[in-house]
């Protein structure tokens, strides 16, 4: 087995990300996947716990790191919530102020990292907003470089706290050495929104998410005629669209359809997305191989995007589960506006089945089709195997440490 290449000539790097295994989310699964095709050297990685979200033992990670996990304590209150005294309302910002004292931790742990010689610079990724925070605060005790992955819309993307997040996004423009991108389009956005702050020529790199071929699948077998499966979390950017296909399965033509929804949120969480479980809807927790085997015995995966979402993120999102999706060998259905990145992006490249009106009918119509339509089927799935290409792993992981150490010596 040949060694793995180093990410650094010398040294390593301080990585400040919350989401990293055993946290069982998208933004994980691609961090580590970049991160463990090389040899890390000296780099420490300051990550959070698995609060919220599917602990899985399976769930292990590629990278060799010093990893060290910072968060508030289980106990410590989820939520913001308000206390009433008679006719007065006092908000109890619980949650904020947790993620302020572990943001002080953070940032003051991952500056003594930096002082190290051979800490060569910084890497944040976002989301987790106190982490970025951490991150900025760490950057500014020393002059070494500082980089940003983004692996989801910022500040467009929060329903709320966008004055605090401006402030961020005004930090990290004068900041960040390099900036790293989840999807052209995002790439584009970041362009606009850093020269807007007056960076004359930003250093904005798309990095594709990356796809490694799992060890092995478990086989299971799934309820419905067709099966239809949609994985990953499920909040305002896909719930319109996963409501309609709810709705959708009503209809006669798909009488014996079965729609598995598997997410990493609670059901609790999802249910104020309108979304729950039902004689025709299996809603469950999944670890990433439960639903890699889930994906790979589907008749049909789902990827939406919500018609009311916000502009920025439909234009732009790059769904985590996307590289999953083209290697499972099922076909696609894609439900997202005619603008999204995903529609554009699936139409390119051919790899799905495309509805792109918020039509109950069309989208029956189009499970219909993929589940029937033998020659459809697999015209789809080999354009999704060609379009896999662009995900490897390796070939991503060396875009990243190109453009990485092109910042870090420049």
């Amino acid at each position: 087995m040949s060694a793995k290449p180093r990410l650094l000539e010398d040294g390593g790097l301080v990585v400040v990300a919350y989401s990293f295994p055993p946290v069982s989310n998208g933004p994980a699964f691609i961090l580590d996947r970049i991160l463990g095709e090389f040899e890390l050297g000296d780099t420490v990685v300051f990550a959070g716990e698995t609060h919220g979200y599917a602990d899985h033992a399976e769930d292990v990670r590629r990278t060799a790191a010093d990893v060290r996990h910072r968060d508030v304590p289980r106990w410590w209150p989820a939520r913001d919530r308000d206390l009433r005294v008679g006719p007065v309302r006092v908000p109890l910002r619980a949650r904020t102020a947790g993620n302020l004292l572990v943001s002080a931790r953070v940032a003051w742990e991952a500056a003594r990292a930096l002082r190290r010689p051979e800490a060569r610079g910084l890497l944040a990724v976002y989301p987790k907003q106190s982490f970025l925070l951490a991150a900025l605060l760490a950057a500014g005790t020393s002059r070494k470089p500082f980089a940003v992955y983004f692996v989801d819309v910022y500040v467009e993307g929060l329903p709320r706290g966008r004055r605090v997040a401006r402030l961020l996004e005004r930090a990290v423009a004068r900041r960040a050495a390099v900036v790293f991108a989840m999807s052209e389009p995002h790439r584009d956005q970041v362009v606009e929104r850093l020269r807007a702050l007056g960076v004359v020529d930003p250093r904005v790199v798309e990095i594709p998410h990356p796809h490694a071929e799992p060890a092995a699948v478990p086989r299971v077998a799934l309820a419905g005629e067709p099966s239809i499966v949609f994985t990953g979390a499920i909040y305002d950017a896909q719930a319109d669209s996963v409501r309609r296909l709810v709705a959708a399965l009503d209809r006669p033509e798909l009488a014996d359809a079965r729609l598995h929804l598997l997410s990493q949120l609670p059901p609790a969480v999802i249910a104020e997305s309108g979304i729950r479980p039902g004689p025709r809807v299996t809603l469950a927790a999944a670890s990433n191989r439960e639903s890699l085997a889930a994906q790979r015995a589907a008749d049909v995966l789902f990827l939406p995007i919500a018609f009311d979402a916000n502009e920025t993120v439909r234009r732009t999102a790059s769904p985590s589960k996307l590289p999953e999706y083209l290697a499972a060998g099922r076909p696609i259905l894609v439900h997202a506006p005619p603008d999204a990145y995903v529609t554009r992006y699936a139409r390119e490249h051919g790899f799905a089945e495309v509805v792109d009106q918020p039509d109950e009918a069309a989208l029956a119509a189009a499970v219909v089709r993929l589940a029937s339509d033998e020659a459809r089927r697999a015209e789809l799935v080999a354009a999704a195997r060609e379009t896999l290409r662009r995900h490897e792993v390796p070939a991503v992981a060396e875009r990243f440490r190109e453009a990485l150490v092109e910042a870090l010596d420049g």
